[in-house]
């Protein structure tokens, strides 16, 4: 099951390159939650599809072209571990942006249920019960 998790969250990624949050909103369970840590990242906790559409909104409103790239997606069990890089360029100025973090999702049923970014692999890592 872990391994088909990890593609559960690599299509999200996919779908969420290609075409947006909506185009990657069927993998994600009506009642997620995703938690946010870091005040660029709009820190809070935001639920339902209607809660990840209002955080992805503030969070990329000065931004466009937003892409996810993950360094690696590592099996954690009912979890996986995104240690990735944001890139984007800027509505107004069309500067470049880059942000790293890790992701730790949860997935239950074949969607992902709970979301969480940690500033770095380490701590995303700790969360999930592994150190590596």
């Amino acid at each position: 099951m872990s391994q088909e998790n990890v593609e559960i969250v690599r299509e999200w990624i996919d779908a969420f390159n290609r075409g947006g949050l909506e185009e990657s909103m069927h993998l994600l369970d009506p009642e997620i939650e995703w938690t946010t840590t870091k005040a660029y990242l709009e820190a809070g906790t935001y639920e339902g599809h209607e809660g990840v559409r209002k955080y992805v909104r503030k969070a990329t409103a000065a931004w466009e072209d937003v892409q996810l790239e993950p360094e690696t997606l590592i099996d954690a069990g009912q979890r996986v571990v995104v240690p990735l890089r944001v890139t984007a360029r800027g509505r107004q100025a069309h500067t470049a942006g880059e942000l790293k973090w890790a992701l730790l999702a949860e997935i239950q049923g074949g969607m992902i249920v709970r979301m969480r970014n940690y500033e770095n692999e380490t701590e995303a890592l700790k969360a999930a019960g592994r150190q590596e």
